[in-house]
């Protein structure tokens, strides 16, 4: 009995451990906003230094390489 009485102890102090573990990562994300971490398909950084970029560009305005492949 007394064994019982321990092993459900020992399983409550890691679930309660796990769940707060958990939480600490929750906020951890919470603190990024949805809106900093969406990043709408129109603004493409450039590949190479990361520098925001439009659609119709054909080389990065910052490091001016070319984007594509050439032929």
């Amino acid at each position: 009995m007394a064994q019982l009485l321990l092993a459900a102890s020992i399983i409550t102090v890691l679930v309660l451990i796990a769940g707060s573990r958990f939480r600490d990562i929750d906020q951890d994300l919470e603190r990024e906003s949805w809106v900093e971490a969406y990043r709408p398909a129109t603004e493409l950084p450039c590949p190479w230094c990361g520098a925001e970029t439009e659609e119709s560009d054909t080389a990065c305005p910052s490091c001016h390489r070319t984007f594509g492949v050439t032929v």
